[in-house]
């Protein structure tokens, strides 16, 4: 197998900005952001409600900022590898399927043997290879 892409560790910062009620903590309103705390795409109805926030009383409840919060995530793409056949495969998984010709691939894009041989060489039954009980 030829990998196409391989795999990939996307790394994203999401920033928060939070009113909450007074005295009523993790009670109230948030907001995406910028790093410096510019409010992002907002509806209108959500447009309203930060404003509210900002004038410090949201449905005659008074409400404070409470901060802006960064949030770090991350996420695995998969490699993507191209079967003997042409065909592209997202080696996502421990066992990965060409879905036009059926050949089974590990993560690394290494070509395994048959189904009907897996087991052979460790004893393994059909059960166990597929986690059966």
């Amino acid at each position: 197998m030829k990998i196409i892409s391989p795999r990939t560790v996307i790394e994203a910062v999401t920033y928060h900005i939070y009113f909450d009620y007074v005295d009523q903590t993790n009670t109230g309103f948030g907001f995406t952001c910028d790093k410096y705390g510019r409010v992002l795409a907002l509806d209108q109805i959500q447009r309203a409600t930060y404003e509210a926030c900002m004038t410090g009383e949201v449905n005659d409840l008074k409400v404070k900022k409470s901060g802006r919060v960064a949030r770090r995530s991350r996420r695995v793409m998969p490699a993507i590898g191209e079967c003997f056949c042409g065909t592209r495969v997202e080696l996502s998984g421990f066992t990965n399927t060409c879905v036009k010709c059926g050949a089974d691939y590990n993560s690394a894009g290494q070509r395994l043997a048959p189904r009907e041989q897996w087991g052979e060489e460790t004893g393994e039954s059909i059960g166990d290879i597929l986690r059966i009980r």
